[in-house]
């Protein structure tokens, strides 16, 4: 597998920064001069649900229009891939969908566009009842009405499917690996006494695999405590014992620093065909998340093995 083929961002994480318009302009302002400051918290990229309905409160006080309103929630909602808010915000969507005005909109450039929105959460709907005709009936709609969304459709799918196949995958514990000072090491003897066990796969040549090694030792530490071990897996194909010793003395790491056997067997049976990439493994061997370490489905995984767990501020 080449190194550009396993640069690329092949997760929905990465997809929703795609979003029509929202992303790519700051938000209109709405008639009577609403504060600039109002409508950026209205659809920052890391409200929580709380701190976007305040503001959708705020905001409807000072005259932003419904439309822009329900289009807030509807971004938040894709963005934390809520489902269970996406289906709330449903029968809002389908109205606006018939009463969609451009020059009230906030960035969404069509009805077509929301009614594509509406197919897509009715799909997701659909899959979480087992239902796959419904769900592919409602994703070919949903692709149909919005082409542009394409991408975040495509990688949807391919992380649902990813998920379904490794709800039946077990990781083998007791796999000798080495670490990048030449010890040996199983990843059971990494989660002796511990509740999961969450690696990251990198490689030296990854650029925002480099990027994201501070917030890899946030998460090492803020996870600590609820008893999850953090651990990396270096992913280079020449001398990656050195090359990972050398980047954990660089970046001063004190958690697990593994190195993946050159017969990739974690590659294989985890499908990583992108990195960087985060595992979070129970301790009977279970694929409890597998995806991008920024996507808000690493934290609702770990909040089910520990309800407590919060993600840290940036």
């Amino acid at each position: 597998m080449d190194k550009i083929t396993m640069k690329r961002f092949s997760t929905l994480f990465a997809a929703l920064a795609l979003l029509t318009g929202i992303h790519a302009q700051e938000p209109k302002q709405a008639a009577g001069q609403v504060p600039q400051e109002l409508m950026q918290r209205l659809f920052n990229p890391g409200s929580t649900e709380q701190e976007l309905t305040d503001a959708i409160k705020e905001a409807n006080k000072a005259g932003v229009p419904r439309q822009q309103l329900i289009e807030a929630k509807l971004i938040w909602g894709l963005r934390t891939q809520n489902t269970a808010w996406l289906g709330k915000i449903l029968p809002e969507l389908e109205v606006l969908a018939g009463n969609f005005d451009s020059a009230q909109s906030a960035g969404i450039k069509s009805a077509d566009d929301i009614r594509s929105f509406v197919e897509y959460i009715k799909g997701l709907q659909a899959q979480e009842k087992k239902d796959d005709a419904g769900f592919k009936k409602h994703m070919q709609e949903a692709f149909w009405l919005a082409p542009s969304q394409a991408q975040l459709y495509a990688q949807t799918i391919d992380k649902l499917r990813r998920e379904s196949k490794m709800a039946t995958t077990k990781i083998d514990l007791q796999l000798v690996l080495a670490t990048s000072n030449g010890e040996t090491t199983t990843l059971q003897d990494q989660m002796a006494g511990k509740k999961a066990v969450l690696i990251d796969f990198w490689a030296s040549w990854c650029g925002p695999c480099m990027q994201l090694m501070p917030e890899l030792k946030k998460k090492a530490e803020h996870l600590k405590k609820h008893g999850i071990v953090v651990a990396g897996m270096n992913k280079d194909d020449e001398k990656a014992e050195m090359v990972a010793e050398k980047v954990r003395g660089e970046q001063g790491i004190e958690f697990p620093w593994l190195i993946e056997p050159t017969d990739r067997p974690f590659t294989k049976m985890l499908e990583i065909d992108s990195i960087p990439r985060m595992i979070l493994i129970g301790p009977d061997g279970k694929v409890l998340y597998n995806g991008h370490p920024q996507d808000p489905g690493l934290w609702s995984a770990l909040k089910k093995i520990d309800p407590e767990i919060k993600e840290p501020e940036a």
